[in-house]
């Protein structure tokens, strides 16, 4: 990866009663952009798949040539025929009399779910648990953490199993996964317009809800990580509306969020009160800090993405930075990690090149020249205010704490270097991605300071 070939887009600042969230609009009118976005975005299509090699977490990897990974994309292959064909002969077939119009209807919908339940059947009502050995039995105890993993589209119970037990050995901790059932790859994107559109919380969004819930309200927990991917953003960024609906402040901020290949069309964390979102919205227009700029409901969201995934240009590039007249009507908070990178695969396509494994593949090894966390970071200029101002990294990736003076989980003599400690070096700053990372912070084991 080229140096400064990465991106870092900070959260929003500020609030605007003026300013009202896309998503609230016309179920009709969001169903018809989102359209409009995919036809758009189309050609990036094969990106969910490519590249097909290499395949560094060995049969976790979605694509590796293992019996099960064979046998899954060749049902698939087999759902994907059968529902273009089905799709493209209903038109067709209108003429047809109507009771046999319903009945092809129904032995091809049937058909379709004969085949998804090969690929879903076997996980259990409380979630799938990561595969636990003599070695993970070894790691350091987290007793006050409970993990939480909802995958995207095209995931079946094979799948499932390896993007849990890739995320455990990476931040080695026990991680519970609950399943977003696959209908086949396009009606699983057809399920993604209609929930964008229509907020359509489906079983398995009801089901990480109570889930994440009652781990907020254990009294040993203490930290909630929920991980995200695909299409598993768009139920977070659902289940997370319920939970500040719901949740006392005090509990929903001890959970984090973190996505990958997010399809989401928004994000919530509303500030705390009244003069938070005053400072942030004087912060913005002048740069000064006359109060605690960062103090919304959910402490860390952090979301990564690969420029060339079809996914994140359908979801979180487009709805992060791809603003209308203001980007908060967006509505879509957390900082964005971009790598240039195509690929929409969780285990192979986001953590082998962001969070690599060592040669065991039981350790997240340190970055080396040329990955994604050992890069230069680009501040991107939508996060720069509209006046002219010094602006940092650390003020573009939402790092800086205006009340301590602290950095997001690290100190800051550990980020920063030479003049860069002054805060006022801007965009001459030399900064690393896993610099900006919390999520780095997790890996083998690990805790951030904060």
């Amino acid at each position: 990866m080229s140096a400064g070939s990465c991106q870092v887009y900070g959260s929003v600042y500020g609030e605007d009663v003026n300013s009202y969230p896309k998503y609230t609009g016309s179920p009709l009118l969001l169903f018809l952009a989102d359209l409009c976005l995919f036809f758009r975005n189309i050609l990036y299509l094969p990106c969910i798949f490519l590249p097909l090699a290499p395949w560094a977490s060995g049969s976790l990897d979605e694509l590796y040539p293992s019996l099960a990974n064979i046998f899954d994309i060749c049902l698939h292959c087999v759902l994907f025929v059968l529902q273009l064909v089905f799709l493209l002969s209903l038109p067709l077939f209108i003429w047809l009399p109507f009771n046999v119009y319903v009945l092809y209807i129904t032995i091809a919908l049937a058909l379709n779910t004969l085949i998804c339940y090969t690929l879903n059947r076997g996980i259990p009502a409380d979630g799938l648990r990561s595969t636990e050995d003599d070695f993970s039995r070894r790691w350091n105890r987290h007793e006050d953490e409970y993990w939480i993993f909802l995958n995207g589209i095209c995931v079946g119970r094979n799948w499932l199993q390896s993007n849990i037990d890739r995320i455990s050995r990476t931040f080695h901790r026990p991680v519970v996964g609950v399943h977003n059932k696959t209908a086949g790859v396009i009606f699983d994107i057809i399920q993604c317009l209609i929930q964008r559109s229509l907020l359509y919380a489906t079983s398995d969004v009801r089901d990480c809800y109570v889930l994440v819930r009652r781990a907020l309200y254990r009294p040993e927990v203490k930290k909630v990580v929920l991980i995200l991917h695909s299409q598993g953003g768009i139920e977070g960024g659902m289940i997370l509306d319920w939970l500040l609906d719901e949740v006392p402040q005090d509990l929903i901020r001890q959970l984090e969020i973190y996505t990958f290949g997010c399809l989401a069309n928004h994000f919530n964390n509303p500030y705390r009160d009244t003069a938070s979102c005053k400072a942030a919205m004087r912060y913005v227009r002048t740069g000064e800090i006359t109060g605690n700029i960062h103090n919304r409901s959910i402490l860390h969201i952090e979301h990564y993405a690969n420029k060339r995934d079809f996914a994140c240009r359908f979801g979180v590039l487009n709805f992060d930075h791809s603003k209308p007249q203001d980007r908060r009507e967006n509505r879509f908070m957390g900082k964005v990690l971009v790598s240039p990178a195509s690929g929409h695969q969780l285990n192979q396509h986001y953590l082998d090149t962001m969070f690599p494994l060592d040669p065991t593949n039981r350790f997240t090894r340190e970055p080396r020249e040329g990955d994604f966390m050992d890069t230069d970071v680009t501040v991107s200029r939508h996060d720069r205010p509209e006046e002219d101002r010094p602006v940092t990294i650390l003020d573009a990736a939402g790092l800086l704490d205006a009340g301590t003076g602290e950095l997001d989980g690290t100190s800051p003599t550990s980020v920063l270097s030479g003049s860069a400690q002054n805060m006022k070096v801007g965009l001459n700053m030399k900064l690393k991605m896993h610099q900006l990372s919390r999520l780095w912070l997790y890996r083998n084991g690990g805790r951030p300071v904060a």
